[in-house]
């Protein structure tokens, strides 16, 4: 088997091999900027330079019959030939071609054809928590394009920070720990170019101190985001703002969940709020009430999201009680089958994204799984580990489902803070941990059907990875 990850659905091996020489034939004006990516990366990795032109040895060319992400490449007669129909495929295909290529510049002659069993396989980054430097951004980033990881997702906001910018309510962004316009801007045309998807999220109702910090008039002074028509007003602008700081991302996380949504009960203003919206607060169930008002505002929040024209994702976090309220066109990410279980999620009519605790969690120094574990893991099987979730202890795996879109890794930067002296050296270690698994969530969420051996996707690693390094280097 090659050393490509992930592995091709279609790899033929033709026989003999050759040198790449020369420069990159692009003629496609869309596919210009993943042309210009890949001869950065290549010059980066292997220190010579293909120029992008008229003339070369790789052909790039729009091939419009293919899928979205779906590419082709075919190395013959000392010309390699790159095909896609997007920015996405094309960029897969000129990773492939840098995993293909070996120290000494040369290609085995091959053809491949390829495309992804799941449209949506994230990473996701905490950088609310514990403060990244800029350039950690770009460098994951370039993970995703090396490895075909269709979504970054950035958990830009939480109570320990409020790491965006924002001109509307400039005092939420929390002093020396928040990115600047310019490098909002700078990062979306930077993951634009190399075909990645930026997720954002502003986690609301809850982890939502610099909101009840610094604008308690508008969010009220408790640990969630109170209903009221003024706050709900100001929170649909906030994401309105998220939308346009973001132009080519089709998703915004939108949060939802380990909210105190019993406070909204004890609030006269949420009381008018709420009856102002036909929600009956007298409701003898106090649970139910709150589940019902959770259900509100995640879909304000998402009708919001729609309404600039994306796609909102949230955490698995309401009730199944509550589902009638719901958009089911909201995505929702299944992580503890706590709030509500996978079966009811799909029952109820949502797609969702596996974002099963174990083994795709990592919680820096203290918590993660092996690679191997993580190569072992399925989009269709969740081990939850939540003391209340009605699966602890036991595994869940469903039949395949169109419903489920795709998994996800996510790392966690709760325990960094008290588990290093130094923040950054925290950071990096969390980067390492994410690296080293990535490459099996890319696996996995490309060929949902195992198609390789442990072993040899191990294989694969060491030798794509000696790449990475390389190309991540700033």
């Amino acid at each position: 088997m090659p050393n490509l990850i992930p592995l091709p659905k279609k790899f033929d091996l033709t026989g003999g091999s050759f040198p790449l020489s020369g420069g990159i034939n692009c003629l496609c004006g869309d596919f210009l900027a993943a042309a210009n990516v890949f001869s950065g990366y290549f010059e980066k990795i292997f220190h010579h330079k293909l120029t992008v032109g008229e003339e070369g040895c790789i052909r790039v060319l729009r091939a419009d019959g293919l899928a979205p992400e779906e590419y082709r490449l075919s190395a013959r007669d000392n010309s390699v030939t790159l095909e896609a129909s997007d920015a996405a495929g094309i960029n897969h295909a000129f990773s492939a071609l840098v995993q293909l290529t070996s120290p000494d510049l040369t290609v085995p002659c091959c053809d491949i054809s390829d495309k992804p069993d799941c449209s949506y396989r994230s990473c996701m980054i905490d950088l609310a928590r514990d403060w990244h430097d800029f350039r950690y951004l770009l460098e994951y980033v370039d993970m995703c394009w090396f490895y075909r990881i269709s979504i970054l997702h950035l958990h830009f906001t939480d109570s320990e920070s409020y790491t965006l910018p924002s001109r509307l309510f400039p005092k939420l962004s929390t002093e020396g720990r928040h990115y600047t316009f310019e490098q909002i801007a700078e990062l979306c045309e930077y993951a634009f170019a190399r075909g990645v998807e930026l997720v954002p999220e502003i986690d609301v109702p809850g982890h939502s101190l610099p909101f009840s910090e610094n604008y308690p008039e508008i969010f009220g002074s408790s640990r969630i985001i109170m209903q009221t028509e003024r706050s709900m007003n100001a929170m649909k602008e906030l994401f309105g703002e998220l939308c346009d700081m973001f132009p080519h991302s089709g998703y915004v996380h939108i949060g939802g969940d380990e909210a105190e949504i019993s406070l909204w009960c004890e609030n006269d203003d949420c009381r008018s709020y709420a009856e102002a919206n036909g929600i009956d607060f007298d409701a003898p169930d106090k649970r139910l009430l709150s589940e019902r008002m959770l259900a509100h505002f995640v879909q304000t929040m998402a009708d919001t999201v729609f309404a600039h024209g994306k796609q909102p994702v949230a955490w698995e976090g309401f009730a199944a009680a509550v589902n009638e309220y719901v958009s089911k066109d909201i995505i929702m990410v299944s992580w503890e089958n706590f709030y509500q279980t996978t079966p009811e999620l799909l029952s109820g009519g949502f797609k969702i994204v596996n974002g099963s605790w174990a083994p795709m969690y990592i919680c820096t120094p203290l918590t993660y799984w092996t690679q191997e574990e993580v190569f072992n893991w399925s989009v269709y099987r969740w081990k939850p580990i939540h003391p209340k979730s009605p699966y602890l202890g036991l595994t869940i795996e469903i039949e395949p489902d169109p419903g489920v879109l795709g998994g996800g890794m996510l790392a966690w930067g709760d325990h960094i803070p008290r588990q290093f002296d130094v923040i950054d050296d925290g950071v990096r270690a969390e980067q390492a941990l994410v690296e080293q698994r990535a490459p099996m969530l890319a696996e996995n969420t490309w060929n949902i059907r195992k198609r390789r051996t442990y072993e040899n996707i191990r294989e694969a690693y060491e030798a794509c990875d000696a790449k990475y390094q390389k190309l991540k280097a700033r």
